[in-house]
């Protein structure tokens, strides 16, 4: 910059051309020139570009002298028009570069989300935890204060979070929460594409009265096909932020695939009632057959049931383990009810017959995809623990754990119960037979753990009161 320029001079153009939002001019000293346009872009005026030289004339009379700045001033507005369009197309192109870089990390963030949250949906059954756990997701990934969900047909289903605190004025959250998505209006224009929302509660009566903090609130329907279950519903007290057009279409997807997640679990469930039926069945087959071991199959998996509570199996093991223990005599529907009944001991042909019943029972059900995981249970309940059983001569850990835990209980029961050939014996008894045989027929270690639940007087219990 000339050192006949002031930076208050420039500073005093900048502020008039930003003022008047057009080119301005001076002349200082006669010979020194200084011009300027604004900078504008979507929001508005940014700032102004300004620039100075000398004079390109020399003092003369004042008419010649007035008519060379104003064709002076005349050049460098056309001059600066086509340069300040160079600079704004770049500006405006930066600013679009920029939203476009805010929108993807948005929309990565969003699919982040969804990424995450949609593998919680998407399961066989779907349960209160997993839908917990999905709504404190909501609440970190929209970035709001509450979430909820409501549910007419399903109750176990209707909860809330909010972060630390959010509430602390308000008497009953719930009440307030449950009141925001009873008072959606059923004809609202927004309802069609299955969302109601409110961007800010003093612009709508109804909602504004609910509280005295300002928020906004968005809901979406969870709906698969034409099977309403209810809504989820967010809450912000902050009105700097907004409910994105991506936040509410990623919201109304996970709703979609939260009511098929339901719908899944309620058929999931309608199949395993079948199932359980259909066991109950088996096993009244059974034991409608064997006249000595009716309510053996129920008690046998009581005594498992326990055992494997007392081991803290996981919930897959628990389920196989409980399956196994009803239907592990299910193999004996295909034995001659003259070899179950009979009073006297078997022959060796006949023994074989019975020994052949784990091995059915496994053929008669694996086609039944569900009970999979029984199977080894079913099939392996008679191995010894020293290799001695039947039907593969498995030895010490090679036999499944669920297999080990009904071998105790089926043993236990089977001496307490009466056959044609003897009468039962007393629990304490049983007790100390299978104690005896632990190690070389039975699992020791399964033995201390009937043992203790024995001691407990669970199962003493269940048999006086039977």
């Amino acid at each position: 910059m000339p050192k006949e320029f002031s930076v208050k001079a420039f500073q005093n153009l900048s502020h008039l051309i930003i003022d008047q939002k057009a080119f301005q001019y001076r002349v200082y000293e006669d010979e020194n020139f200084m011009c300027g346009i604004p900078i504008k872009n979507s929001h508005g005026v940014l700032g102004a570009l300004v620039a100075c030289d000398h004079a390109p004339y020399r003092p003369c009379l004042n008419d010649a002298k007035h008519d060379a700045e104003a064709y002076h001033a005349d050049e460098m507005k056309k001059f600066f028009s086509n340069l300040i369009i160079l600079v704004e197309e770049n500006l405006n192109a930066n600013e679009e570069v920029e939203e476009m870089a805010l929108e993807l990390e948005q929309n990565f963030e969003d699919l982040y989300s969804y990424g995450q949250i949609a593998t919680q949906i998407k399961t066989v059954r779907f349960s209160t935890d997993m839908l917990k756990e999905l709504m404190q997701r909501l609440i970190e990934s929209f970035r709001v204060d509450a979430a909820v969900t409501r549910m007419p047909n399903k109750p176990e289903f209707n909860m809330w979070f909010s972060k630390p605190k959010v509430f602390e004025t308000f008497s009953a959250p719930h009440k307030f929460l449950g009141k925001l998505i009873s008072m959606i209006p059923p004809d609202a224009p927004s309802i069609k594409e299955n969302y109601f929302i409110i961007n800010d509660s003093r612009k709508n009566p109804q909602y504004k009265d609910l509280s005295k903090d300002v928020y906004r609130f968005l809901a979406v329907r969870v709906q698969h096909h034409k099977e309403f279950y209810g809504w989820i519903g967010l809450v912000s007290f902050n009105l700097k932020e907004i409910f994105r057009q991506g936040e509410l279409k990623l919201l109304i997807s996970m709703a979609e695939q939260l009511a098929g997640a339901i719908t899944n679990t309620d058929l999931y469930n309608d199949l395993e009632q079948f199932v359980i039926n259909m066991v109950k069945s088996l096993v009244f087959a059974i034991e409608a057959k064997d006249i000595y071991t009716r309510g053996h199959s129920e008690r046998v998996s009581k005594y498992s049931i326990l055992m494997g509570k007392q081991l803290g199996l996981n919930e897959k093991e628990f389920n196989d383990l409980k399956w196994a223990s009803m239907l592990h005599d299910i193999g004996k529907i295909g034995i001659p009810e003259f070899i179950l009944n009979k009073p006297d001991g078997l022959t060796d042909a006949e023994y074989e017959i019975i020994r052949g019943h784990p091995e059915k029972g496994g053929e008669i059900l694996r086609p039944v995809a569900q009970l999979a995981g029984s199977l080894p249970g079913i099939i392996h309940h008679h191995e010894h623990y020293d290799g001695t059983g039947y039907p593969q001569g498995l030895k010490g850990e090679e036999i499944p754990l669920s297999a080990r835990i009904i071998a105790v209980a089926d043993t236990f029961d089977a001496i307490t119960s009466s056959r044609a050939y003897r009468r039962a014996k007393r629990p304490e008894k049983a007790l100390t037979i299978i104690e005896e045989v632990a190690g070389t027929q039975l699992d020791a270690r399964m033995v201390d753990v009937f043992k203790k639940v024995y001691k407990e007087n669970i199962i003493y219990e269940d048999l006086s009161s039977q």
